[in-house]
């Protein structure tokens, strides 16, 4: 490659050669790096100021806000505080398009930001704007810290307060959603259980009128009773019978007549228990068996009304899903921009882009350019 004709044998480029073309060109080096500095502290001062507030926050079991946790059905140990799934929950609770939404519409952050609503893709940029004010991160005791950033130390204190309690209310609106659909179903079950409860009664109650057994238990045990005092009627009669014609005498015609009439009547009463027993035969099976089943039923409708009864108990109960570890105070001190830093970069960047710049123009000035573009 051609050499500038100031000097075909010139020594190669090294550090002493850079060092020295650097003290030629110090003045340059040094106007460039202050003005370079001048520049940013001048942009800096017109940076907005932001100031930031955050809050932190702990997850609250779900143990404590169902029915098994608060009246003790489950036999478990409870939770107090919520774990990983738990925290993991919340913080897509606090980064959902719901809170977001929430945020946007309180505080009116089109006009916070200066974004003008009617635009098509407005709400894009509002939601930019604000996440990019927004942090929610778990941190290493497993609470949740939640900060944002505003030019206005009052209101970003406020939003904070404000997101925090969105992340309990939503949370909430999702356990009591659960909570209202089974509440829901356990009411269409008593519902249900009523109605058959009341067909069940009313099959019993046409079986007991048409076979006349009430009490199942009481009547048979009655009519065995009443059966077996018979048969030792209809035994002591014909016995007494057969000794009057045995015996014999004046009256027997008399006494004979008399107890054969009141055979007669025995063996006609047996024949109205044999019916009765006949019929209780029949009914036992179906009265039994839709005694057992609205017993069943009425058990389970017990149970399901003293669920039902708890669900309607929690729901109107005043419920937090989040415990508070710190609130969100209004800042005192900003937050961004940092200005030394951006001075102190800029003078870093300003001196070493001086630097650079005059390496390659010195370095550029050792070549016979027109030669090498002939070339």
């Amino acid at each position: 490659m051609a050499r500038n004709k100031q000097g075909d044998t010139s020594p190669p480029f090294h550090l002493l050669s850079a060092l020295r073309s650097l003290w030629q060109w110090r003045k340059q080096i040094i106007i460039v790096t202050i003005a370079g500095t001048v520049l940013a502290a001048v942009i800096s001062l017109l940076l907005p100021v932001y100031y930031a507030a955050s809050t932190t926050f702990l997850t609250i079991s779900p143990d404590q806000i169902s029915i098994d946790g608060v009246f003790g059905n489950s036999g478990g140990r409870m939770q107090f505080y919520g774990t990983g799934d738990d925290i993991d929950r919340a913080m897509s609770v606090a980064e959902s398009d719901a809170l977001v939404d929430f945020m946007v519409d309180k505080f009116d952050l089109y006009s916070v930001y200066d974004i003008d609503s009617t635009k098509a893709k407005a709400p894009l940029y509002v939601r930019r704007e604000f996440l990019s004010n927004y942090d929610v991160k778990k941190n290493a005791r497993d609470a949740i810290e939640l900060s944002i950033m505003d030019q206005d130390p009052e209101r970003v204190a406020e939003m904070v307060r404000e997101a925090r309690k969105q992340v309990n209310d939503i949370s909430l609106t999702l356990v009591r959603g659960t909570q209202q659909r089974s509440a829901q179903s356990l009411r269409r079950e008593i519902n249900s259980a009523e109605e058959n409860l009341k067909v069940i009664d009313e099959r019993i109650r046409e079986l007991r009128q048409r076979s006349g057994v009430y009490n199942t238990e009481a009547q048979s045990e009655a009519l065995a009773t009443k059966t077996t005092s018979l048969q030792n009627d209809m035994a002591t009669t014909a016995a007494k019978i057969e000794s009057y014609r045995r015996n014999g005498g004046r009256g027997s015609r008399d006494s004979i007549a008399k107890y054969t009439v009141q055979l007669a009547g025995y063996e006609s009463a047996r024949m109205n228990l044999d019916t009765q027993l006949v019929r209780l035969n029949e009914s036992l099976g179906p009265l039994d068996n839709l005694e057992e089943e609205r017993l069943r039923l009425n058990d389970a409708l017990s149970r399901n009304r003293i669920r039902l009864k708890q669900f309607e108990t929690i729901l109107g109960t005043d419920m937090r899903a989040i415990e508070v570890v710190e609130d969100a105070r209004v800042p005192v001190a900003k937050s961004s921009p940092v200005r030394s830093l951006i001075v102190i970069g800029a003078l870093v960047f300003s001196f070493i882009a001086a630097v650079v710049g005059v390496l390659l123009i010195d370095s550029g000035r050792r070549y016979d350019w027109n030669e090498i573009f002939e070339e």
